[in-house]
């Protein structure tokens, strides 16, 4: 059976910047590591994939999506690690749809062979 799923790709921060106002440099991380709160940003981002331009689905809203403010770029003290809820994700996606072809596990078993 054909089906169709929707999914969501991440705008990059250049994306961001033209389509929103907002500003990411370091681009949009997730990790099921919630300790990366209390990383450095570079254990944090060693820690974590980058999704910026990415095709994501639901399955990632449980984890943790952030970004880091920099002293360099930003007007921060400090790297600032920032939470970004996938409520929020979603408003900096853009929608996709997905193709695909979705059998039952008899098919799949009898094709296996093959």
């Amino acid at each position: 059976m054909i089906k169709t799923k929707k999914l969501h790709r991440v705008y990059g921060y250049d994306e961001l910047w033209d389509k929103k106002k907002i500003d990411f440099l370091h681009g949009i991380w997730c990790t099921n590591n919630f300790e990366c709160r209390n990383m450095s940003m570079k254990d944090a981002f060693k820690n974590s994939e980058c999704i910026s331009r990415c095709v994501i689905d639901e399955n990632i809203k449980d984890c943790l999506i952030f970004t880091f403010f920099d002293a360099v770029n930003y007007p921060v003290k400090k790297d600032e690690f920032v939470e970004i809820s996938y409520e929020d994700l979603l408003e900096w996606c853009e929608e996709v749809e997905m193709v695909c072809y979705v059998g039952n596990d008899e098919e799949k078993f009898e094709n296996k062979g093959n």
